[in-house]
């Protein structure tokens, strides 16, 4: 998983990088992808004729980092509290006095909650999730910002790249970014990026051409691969598909592992759900709204409404150990 653009923020006002060039996605061009499918990896909140809507990139792993920076904040607020009421000294810590242990709690633990704080607001007290809607009547994309703001750029002048603008490490997948560009057309003005991530860049063309054939190609080129849409627009996710939502990351694991990642996701389903009851619902201006008119009868309309009756059949679908998250 990669929180780069959620903590730390993407740097603006700077020049396209070689990576980005040289692993850019066009509109225009077609990618053979050798037999392998597009998919829409469970990553479609609506599409129909005029607009196809998908999640943000940091939708999936929601949860983990609020974990991580809860279990922070309140295991270093504890240890702080206890060495103001002088607790600390009096359990056998004799290598320094109550003042120099209350001194080192001060200058250690204050700049941890500090940061683990702005690490948890990232998660908790923000948006549900964050919006990209590619309108394919208008030609236009629409973004919802972190901060609520929305804002709209024509598709054609979009630069698509799954080349990183920072260093790529272990622990860091690859992903799809959205740059919108100054009239010089190098230098990147905003960032929004497609919801896949994977640690080959190659597997990530897949979800690229469901996004670029519906924008170029329309509804029915993609419409059969949808047969899942997150039930998350314009309502917040409750708790039992936000777990089911995270379990199906282990899709295509050994059986006998299900009960360890059952725990696992259940411990991580916990601050996401706090998450989503604290966070507000992203809501898209008029203006926007009024440019994705939807007709009734729409025969590539699909939303939550279509789903089955058993989201654990559509989630734990048979699928590649190699397909992208």
């Amino acid at each position: 998983m990669d929180y780069y653009g959620l903590f730390p923020k993407f740097k603006f006002n700077r020049l396209l990088n070689d990576s980005e060039n040289d692993h850019q996605l066009k509109q225009s061009q077609l990618i053979d992808l050798e037999g392998r499918s597009i998919i829409p990896n469970n990553k479609v909140i609506s599409i129909n004729s005029s607009y196809l809507e998908l999640v943000d990139k940091y939708y999936s792993a929601k949860g983990f980092g609020s974990f991580i920076s809860a279990f922070i904040f309140f295991g270093c607020s504890l240890i702080l509290i206890l060495s103001v009421i002088d607790t600390l000294p009096r359990i056998g810590w004799k290598f320094a006095t109550p003042e120099k242990l209350f001194l080192f709690s001060i200058l250690f633990f204050v700049p941890t909650i500090v940061f683990s704080f702005k690490l948890l607001k990232t998660e908790w007290f923000a948006w549900t999730h964050y919006p990209v809607r590619f309108d394919r009547k208008n030609r236009l994309v629409h973004v919802f910002r972190l901060d609520g703001s929305t804002y709209s750029v024509p598709w054609d002048s979009v630069f698509f790249t799954s080349g990183l603008n920072h260093r790529k490490e272990f622990n860091k997948d690859y992903y799809i970014s959205g740059h919108v560009l100054a009239d010089d057309n190098q230098t990147v003005i905003d960032t929004f990026c497609l919801p896949a991530t994977h640690s080959d860049r190659k597997e990530l063309e897949r979800h690229w051409e469901f996004v670029r054939r519906y924008m170029e190609e329309g509804s029915e080129s993609v419409i059969g691969v949808v047969n899942f849409c997150l039930p998350i627009a314009k309502k917040r996710e409750g708790f039992r598909f936000g777990l089911l939502y995270l379990l199906s990351g282990c899709n295509g694991a050994p059986l006998f592992l299900f009960p360890f990642f059952f725990v696992l996701f259940f411990i991580f389903s916990v601050p996401r759900y706090i998450a989503m009851v604290t966070s507000k619902i992203p809501v898209w201006p008029e203006s926007i709204e009024s440019l994705c008119k939807v007709a009734a009868d729409d025969p590539y309309l699909v939303d939550a409404s279509s789903n089955s009756k058993h989201p654990w059949r559509d989630i734990f679908k048979k699928s590649s150990p190699d397909e992208v998250r």
